[in-house]
C-alpha cells in the first residue's frame, strides 16, 4: 500500500538538514507542479452511464449528500457534469501559482477536462498548461503520465496524484495523495502545501521526494511487470 502525503508529520520528516547549503546549487527555474484532476482536485458526478468514457475507468463510491463547494459544466456533447471541489482548492491553487509553474495532467478526455479547468481558472492565471488523455502513455490498460511531456529536465518536476499507476514512469517525482470523494473535512491540500513549500529551494526534488515517499521502492514490482510485458 502506498503512503500518502496526509500520513506524514511534516515537522519530523522535513527539516533544515535537507536544505541546500549554498545558493550556488539553486536553479532559477521554478518547479513545475503537475496536478492530477479527478479525485485529486475535484470529484465529478455524471448522471449518464457514459461516465467512464470521459474519465479514467475506476471504482468510485457514490455519495448522495449535497456538497457545498460545487459547480456545473456542460460538455460539448451536452452532457452535464457536477464538479465538487476539494476543500481549500481555490486558496491552494492561488498560492501554488505564486511559487510554482502549475500544470494539470489528467487521464480524462479533453472534452471533459477542459471545461472543468476553465471554470477553475476563469482568468487563465493559475495554470501554465493542460495535458489530457492523449498525452498519457497507455500500457496494459493503464494510463500513465510521462512527465517528459511537461518538461524534459525532471529535476524540478513534481507530480501530485491519487493513483499510484500514474507515477510508474518517474516514481521519484511523485507525491501521492488520498482520493477525494466529497469529504467536507478533508485537509489534504493543507498537508500538501507544507510539503511543496519545503521543496522550493531544492535544485533537485527527487532525493527529497524519494526520502519522504519511497515510491520507486514501493512500485518496483509493478514497474518490472508492466515493462516486461
Amino acid at each position: 500500500m502506498t503512503a500518502t502525503v496526509a500520513q506524514y508529520p511534516l515537522a519530523s520528516k522535513v527539516n533544515d538538514a535537507f536544505m541546500p547549503l549554498s545558493a550556488v546549487d539553486i536553479r532559477s527555474e521554478r518547479i513545475a507542479l503537475v496536478l492530477d484532476m479527478d479525485e485529486c482536485l475535484v470529484h465529478t458526478k455524471i448522471k449518464s452511464n457514459k461516465a467512464n468514457k470521459y474519465r479514467q475507468d475506476e471504482a468510485r463510491p457514490e455519495t448522495s449528500e449535497e456538497y457545498p463547494e460545487c459547480f456545473e459544466v456542460v460538455m460539448e456533447d451536452g452532457e452535464k457534469v457536477v464538479v465538487n471541489k476539494r476543500p481549500g482548492l481555490d486558496a491552494f491553487l492561488k498560492k501554488a501559482s505564486q511559487h510554482f509553474d502549475v500544470y494539470v495532467f489528467t487521464a480524462g478526455l479533453e472534452m471533459y477536462g477542459r471545461p472543468i479547468l476553465e471554470a477553475l481558472d476563469p482568468s487563465k492565471s493559475l495554470f501554465k498548461g493542460h495535458f489530457f488523455r492523449t498525452s498519457c502513455t497507455l500500457k496494459s490498460g493503464f494510463f500513465m503520465k510521462d512527465l517528459r511531456s511537461v518538461r524534459t529536465d525532471l529535476s524540478k518536476v513534481v507530480l501530485v496524484d491519487n493513483n499510484p499507476v500514474s507515477f510508474l514512469p518517474q516514481p521519484s517525482n511523485g507525491i501521492p495523495v488520498p482520493s477525494f470523494y466529497d469529504d467536507i473535512h478533508d485537509k489534504t491540500l493543507d498537508s500538501l502545501t507544507k510539503v511543496l513549500m519545503n521543496l522550493l529551494n531544492l535544485s533537485d526534488v527527487r532525493p527529497r521526494l524519494h526520502q519522504l515517499f519511497r515510491l520507486s521502492d514501493l512500485l518496483a514490482d509493478h514497474r518490472k511487470s508492466l515493462w516486461c510485458m
